[in-house]
Protein backbone atom coordinates (compact mmCIF):
# COMPACT_ATOMS: atom_id res chain seq x y z
CA UNK A 1 0.00 0.00 0.00
CA UNK A 2 1.44 3.73 -1.25
CA UNK A 3 -0.83 6.35 -0.78
CA UNK A 4 0.47 9.40 -1.26
CA UNK A 5 -0.77 12.78 -0.79
CA UNK A 6 -1.59 14.47 -3.91
CA UNK A 7 -0.95 18.04 -3.83
CA UNK A 8 -4.65 19.07 -4.30
CA UNK A 9 -5.68 16.48 -1.03
CA UNK A 10 -6.94 18.07 1.51
CA UNK A 11 -7.72 16.12 5.18
CA UNK A 12 -10.92 18.25 5.72
CA UNK A 13 -12.50 17.01 2.24
CA UNK A 14 -10.78 13.40 2.45
CA UNK A 15 -13.18 10.39 2.01
CA UNK A 16 -13.48 8.46 4.97
CA UNK A 17 -15.23 5.62 5.17
CA UNK A 18 -18.23 5.68 7.33
CA UNK A 19 -17.94 1.54 8.12
CA UNK A 20 -16.25 1.05 11.33
CA UNK A 21 -13.53 -2.41 10.59
CA UNK A 22 -12.04 -4.19 13.24
CA UNK A 23 -8.42 -3.51 13.49
CA UNK A 24 -5.74 -5.64 15.05
CA UNK A 25 -1.93 -5.02 15.28
CA UNK A 26 0.43 -7.52 14.25
CA UNK A 27 1.46 -8.27 18.16
CA UNK A 28 -2.45 -8.66 18.99
CA UNK A 29 -2.53 -10.85 16.30
CA UNK A 30 -0.56 -13.67 17.73
CA UNK A 31 -3.09 -14.26 20.50
CA UNK A 32 -5.65 -15.80 17.53
CA UNK A 33 -2.85 -18.10 16.69
CA UNK A 34 -2.76 -20.31 20.27
CA UNK A 35 -4.55 -23.11 19.46
CA UNK A 36 -6.48 -25.10 21.67
CA UNK A 37 -4.94 -28.34 22.64
CA UNK A 38 -5.06 -31.24 25.94
CA UNK A 39 -1.99 -29.20 27.45
CA UNK A 40 -0.63 -25.96 27.77
CA UNK A 41 2.90 -27.02 26.53
CA UNK A 42 1.03 -28.69 23.36
CA UNK A 43 -0.74 -25.31 22.89
CA UNK A 44 2.59 -23.56 23.02
CA UNK A 45 4.36 -25.91 20.80
CA UNK A 46 2.11 -25.58 18.15
CA UNK A 47 1.86 -21.97 18.67
CA UNK A 48 5.52 -22.10 17.57
CA UNK A 49 4.89 -23.95 14.27
CA UNK A 50 1.88 -21.64 13.34
CA UNK A 51 3.53 -17.75 13.50
CA UNK A 52 2.92 -15.32 10.38
CA UNK A 53 5.39 -14.72 7.67
CA UNK A 54 8.29 -11.76 8.51
CA UNK A 55 7.62 -10.48 4.93
CA UNK A 56 4.02 -9.68 5.25
CA UNK A 57 4.82 -8.25 8.74
CA UNK A 58 7.51 -5.64 7.19
CA UNK A 59 4.97 -4.84 4.59
CA UNK A 60 2.14 -3.36 6.83
CA UNK A 61 5.00 -1.75 9.02
CA UNK A 62 6.11 0.03 5.92
CA UNK A 63 2.69 0.47 4.58
CA UNK A 64 1.30 2.41 7.87
CA UNK A 65 4.75 3.91 8.18
CA UNK A 66 3.96 6.18 4.44
CA UNK A 67 0.32 6.73 5.72
CA UNK A 68 2.13 8.69 8.90
CA UNK A 69 4.17 10.21 6.48
CA UNK A 70 1.19 11.02 4.33
CA UNK A 71 -0.78 12.68 7.00
CA UNK A 72 1.95 14.93 8.54
CA UNK A 73 2.46 16.00 5.04
CA UNK A 74 -1.37 16.66 4.62
CA UNK A 75 -1.52 18.52 8.29
CA UNK A 76 1.12 20.83 7.37
CA UNK A 77 -1.25 22.05 4.78
CA UNK A 78 -4.17 22.35 7.40
CA UNK A 79 -2.62 22.65 11.08
CA UNK A 80 -6.23 22.84 12.27
CA UNK A 81 -7.05 19.40 11.68
CA UNK A 82 -4.48 18.02 13.74
CA UNK A 83 -6.79 17.58 17.17
CA UNK A 84 -8.82 15.89 14.83
CA UNK A 85 -6.44 13.24 13.22
CA UNK A 86 -4.12 12.98 16.08
CA UNK A 87 -5.48 9.72 17.59
CA UNK A 88 -5.31 8.47 13.68
CA UNK A 89 -1.52 9.09 13.98
CA UNK A 90 -1.46 7.85 17.11
CA UNK A 91 -2.92 4.52 15.51
CA UNK A 92 -1.02 3.94 12.70
CA UNK A 93 1.94 4.89 15.16
CA UNK A 94 1.16 1.95 17.21
CA UNK A 95 0.27 -0.13 14.54
CA UNK A 96 3.89 0.24 12.94
CA UNK A 97 5.39 -0.20 15.93
CA UNK A 98 3.68 -3.42 16.45
CA UNK A 99 4.68 -5.09 12.80
CA UNK A 100 8.23 -3.91 13.70
CA UNK A 101 8.49 -5.31 16.99
CA UNK A 102 6.92 -8.44 16.15
CA UNK A 103 9.16 -8.60 13.20
CA UNK A 104 12.43 -8.60 15.27
CA UNK A 105 10.41 -11.06 18.13
CA UNK A 106 9.62 -14.11 15.77
CA UNK A 107 11.84 -16.61 14.23
CA UNK A 108 12.95 -16.42 10.79
CA UNK A 109 11.55 -19.47 8.91
CA UNK A 110 11.95 -18.85 5.13
CA UNK A 111 14.93 -17.20 3.31
CA UNK A 112 11.89 -14.11 2.82
CA UNK A 113 11.66 -14.10 6.18
CA UNK A 114 15.53 -13.92 6.55
CA UNK A 115 16.15 -10.90 3.65
CA UNK A 116 12.61 -8.58 5.82
CA UNK A 117 14.37 -9.17 9.13
CA UNK A 118 17.55 -8.45 7.69
CA UNK A 119 16.67 -5.06 5.71
CA UNK A 120 14.63 -3.94 8.76
CA UNK A 121 17.52 -4.46 11.28
CA UNK A 122 20.16 -2.96 8.59
CA UNK A 123 17.52 0.59 8.43
CA UNK A 124 16.94 0.26 11.98
CA UNK A 125 20.83 0.38 12.61
CA UNK A 126 21.02 3.15 9.92
CA UNK A 127 18.34 5.64 11.39
CA UNK A 128 20.03 4.69 15.26
CA UNK A 129 23.40 5.96 13.42
CA UNK A 130 22.12 9.03 12.04
CA UNK A 131 19.35 10.26 14.78
CA UNK A 132 20.10 8.43 18.02
CA UNK A 133 22.94 8.83 20.78
CA UNK A 134 25.31 5.51 21.97
CA UNK A 135 22.60 4.21 23.97
CA UNK A 136 20.51 4.14 21.04
CA UNK A 137 22.51 2.59 18.93
CA UNK A 138 23.50 0.06 21.63
CA UNK A 139 19.91 -0.39 22.10
CA UNK A 140 19.04 -0.88 18.46
CA UNK A 141 22.53 -3.56 17.97
CA UNK A 142 21.10 -5.57 20.67
CA UNK A 143 17.30 -5.53 19.31
CA UNK A 144 18.63 -6.50 15.95
CA UNK A 145 21.47 -9.11 16.85
CA UNK A 146 23.86 -10.67 14.33
CA UNK A 147 23.86 -9.54 10.92
CA UNK A 148 25.86 -10.48 7.58
CA UNK A 149 28.87 -8.39 7.28
CA UNK A 150 27.00 -8.34 3.51
CA UNK A 151 23.68 -7.96 2.73
CA UNK A 152 23.33 -11.34 1.06
CA UNK A 153 20.46 -9.85 -1.08
CA UNK A 154 23.66 -8.40 -2.88
CA UNK A 155 25.42 -11.49 -3.80
CA UNK A 156 25.07 -11.61 -8.11
CA UNK A 157 23.97 -15.16 -9.58
CA UNK A 158 25.70 -16.22 -11.97
CA UNK A 159 24.08 -18.20 -14.90
CA UNK A 160 20.67 -17.22 -16.71
CA UNK A 161 18.31 -19.59 -14.53
CA UNK A 162 20.20 -18.05 -11.08
CA UNK A 163 19.56 -14.58 -12.73
CA UNK A 164 15.56 -15.10 -13.70
CA UNK A 165 15.06 -16.52 -10.22
CA UNK A 166 16.54 -13.61 -8.27
CA UNK A 167 14.20 -11.55 -10.67
CA UNK A 168 11.18 -13.09 -9.67
CA UNK A 169 12.23 -13.44 -5.99
CA UNK A 170 12.58 -9.84 -5.78
CA UNK A 171 9.21 -9.06 -7.32
CA UNK A 172 7.53 -10.95 -4.97
CA UNK A 173 9.00 -9.25 -2.28
CA UNK A 174 8.94 -6.25 -3.32
CA UNK A 175 5.07 -6.99 -4.07
CA UNK A 176 4.71 -8.13 -0.37
CA UNK A 177 6.20 -5.05 1.28
CA UNK A 178 3.25 -2.88 -1.04
CA UNK A 179 -0.08 -4.11 0.19
CA UNK A 180 -3.06 -3.05 -0.53
CA UNK A 181 -5.83 -1.75 2.03
CA UNK A 182 -8.69 -4.81 2.77
CA UNK A 183 -10.91 -6.03 4.69
CA UNK A 184 -9.35 -9.04 6.93
CA UNK A 185 -10.97 -11.83 8.49
CA UNK A 186 -11.69 -11.26 12.38
CA UNK A 187 -8.62 -11.15 14.51
CA UNK A 188 -6.42 -10.84 11.22
CA UNK A 189 -4.07 -8.20 10.99
CA UNK A 190 -4.19 -5.87 7.42
CA UNK A 191 -3.30 -2.34 5.66
CA UNK A 192 -4.79 0.48 7.10
CA UNK A 193 -5.30 3.77 5.19
CA UNK A 194 -6.26 7.40 6.60
CA UNK A 195 -9.68 6.80 4.31
CA UNK A 196 -10.35 4.45 7.13
CA UNK A 197 -10.14 7.12 9.72
CA UNK A 198 -13.01 6.34 11.90
CA UNK A 199 -11.92 2.39 12.54
CA UNK A 200 -8.25 3.61 13.56
CA UNK A 201 -9.62 6.17 16.06
CA UNK A 202 -12.14 3.12 17.35
CA UNK A 203 -8.88 1.10 17.46
CA UNK A 204 -6.28 3.45 19.68
CA UNK A 205 -9.77 4.20 21.80
CA UNK A 206 -10.00 0.58 22.60
CA UNK A 207 -6.93 0.14 24.48
CA UNK A 208 -6.24 -3.47 25.83
CA UNK A 209 -6.22 -3.75 29.44
CA UNK A 210 -2.30 -3.81 30.24
CA UNK A 211 -2.80 -5.14 34.11
CA UNK A 212 -4.05 -7.89 32.25
CA UNK A 213 -1.78 -8.40 29.58
CA UNK A 214 0.99 -8.50 32.02
CA UNK A 215 -0.79 -11.20 34.16
CA UNK A 216 -1.12 -13.31 31.17
CA UNK A 217 2.91 -13.03 30.35
CA UNK A 218 3.53 -13.79 33.84
CA UNK A 219 1.48 -17.01 34.07
CA UNK A 220 3.26 -18.23 30.55
CA UNK A 221 6.84 -17.29 31.85
CA UNK A 222 5.66 -19.27 34.54
CA UNK A 223 5.07 -22.15 32.91
CA UNK A 224 8.33 -21.38 30.79
CA UNK A 225 10.46 -21.15 33.85
CA UNK A 226 8.76 -24.87 35.35
CA UNK A 227 9.78 -26.02 31.76
CA UNK A 228 13.44 -25.19 31.59
CA UNK A 229 14.07 -27.23 34.67
CA UNK A 230 13.46 -30.48 33.12
CA UNK A 231 16.81 -31.90 32.61
CA UNK A 232 16.78 -33.34 29.52
CA UNK A 233 13.73 -31.76 27.53
CA UNK A 234 12.09 -33.53 24.47
CA UNK A 235 11.39 -31.50 21.03
CA UNK A 236 7.63 -30.25 22.03
CA UNK A 237 9.62 -29.09 25.16
CA UNK A 238 11.82 -26.67 23.33
CA UNK A 239 9.29 -25.53 20.73
CA UNK A 240 6.82 -24.91 23.90
CA UNK A 241 9.48 -22.46 25.66
CA UNK A 242 10.39 -20.60 22.48
CA UNK A 243 6.61 -20.32 21.26
CA UNK A 244 5.76 -19.42 25.23
CA UNK A 245 8.56 -16.92 25.35
CA UNK A 246 7.50 -15.39 21.93
CA UNK A 247 3.84 -14.96 23.38
CA UNK A 248 4.68 -13.88 26.15
CA UNK A 249 6.95 -11.35 25.38
CA UNK A 250 4.13 -10.26 22.84
CA UNK A 251 2.00 -9.37 25.30
CA UNK A 252 4.82 -7.44 27.13
CA UNK A 253 4.93 -5.31 24.17
CA UNK A 254 1.89 -4.33 23.96
CA UNK A 255 1.83 -3.11 27.72
CA UNK A 256 5.03 -1.15 26.43
CA UNK A 257 3.55 0.53 22.93
CA UNK A 258 0.59 1.48 24.43
CA UNK A 259 -0.08 4.76 26.45
CA UNK A 260 -0.92 5.15 29.95
CA UNK A 261 -3.76 6.24 30.48
CA UNK A 262 -4.85 5.66 34.58
CA UNK A 263 -2.40 4.74 37.06
CA UNK A 264 -3.16 1.32 36.93
CA UNK A 265 -1.77 1.58 33.97
CA UNK A 266 1.21 3.05 34.63
CA UNK A 267 1.44 0.38 37.20
CA UNK A 268 1.40 -2.22 35.00
CA UNK A 269 4.12 -0.52 32.50
CA UNK A 270 6.58 -0.11 35.70
CA UNK A 271 5.95 -3.55 36.98
CA UNK A 272 5.95 -5.06 33.55
CA UNK A 273 9.41 -3.31 33.43
CA UNK A 274 11.03 -4.88 36.61
CA UNK A 275 9.66 -8.55 35.52
CA UNK A 276 11.85 -7.84 32.09
CA UNK A 277 14.71 -6.50 33.65
CA UNK A 278 14.82 -9.21 36.31
CA UNK A 279 14.84 -12.10 33.77
CA UNK A 280 18.22 -12.77 32.98
CA UNK A 281 17.87 -16.51 31.60
CA UNK A 282 15.90 -14.71 28.75
CA UNK A 283 17.63 -14.11 25.31
CA UNK A 284 19.31 -10.03 25.72
CA UNK A 285 17.54 -9.36 22.31
CA UNK A 286 14.08 -9.35 23.93
CA UNK A 287 14.51 -7.39 26.92
CA UNK A 288 16.24 -4.22 23.82
CA UNK A 289 12.93 -4.98 22.06
CA UNK A 290 11.09 -3.95 25.49
CA UNK A 291 13.15 -1.17 26.15
CA UNK A 292 12.52 -0.09 22.15
CA UNK A 293 8.72 -0.75 22.92
CA UNK A 294 8.73 1.41 26.25
CA UNK A 295 10.01 4.03 24.62
CA UNK A 296 7.61 4.45 21.86
CA UNK A 297 4.97 4.20 24.07
CA UNK A 298 6.57 7.45 25.77
CA UNK A 299 6.72 9.01 23.02
CA UNK A 300 3.15 8.88 22.35
CA UNK A 301 2.17 9.39 26.45
CA UNK A 302 4.29 12.54 26.00
CA UNK A 303 1.81 14.27 23.60
CA UNK A 304 -1.30 14.81 25.37
CA UNK A 305 -2.17 15.51 28.80
CA UNK A 306 -4.64 12.41 28.30
CA UNK A 307 -2.17 9.65 28.95
CA UNK A 308 0.43 9.59 32.29
CA UNK A 309 4.31 9.36 31.47
CA UNK A 310 6.22 6.62 33.03
CA UNK A 311 9.25 8.38 34.00
CA UNK A 312 7.04 10.78 36.00
CA UNK A 313 5.97 8.35 38.01
CA UNK A 314 8.43 5.93 38.61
Amino acid sequence: MKITAHRDELLSTIAVDPTVYQIVDDLAALERLVPEAPSELESLAIFRHQLPSLLALRGRGQAHTEQVRRLIGLLAREKDQVEIWIDVANALTILTNASNLALLLLPARSEDDAWAREQFGRNLLRHARRNGDGEEIALARRAVGELPRRPVHLALPAGAEAISEMIETMARRVGALQPKPEVAAPGAPSTHSLEQAESLKAYFDAAPDLAGLLGGAREVLALIDGLRSIAEPDPMTGDAIEGGLILAYARLLRVALWPARTEGDVAAKIAARDLVRARDGDPDRLSALWEIALGQGETVSGQSLRFLNVDERD
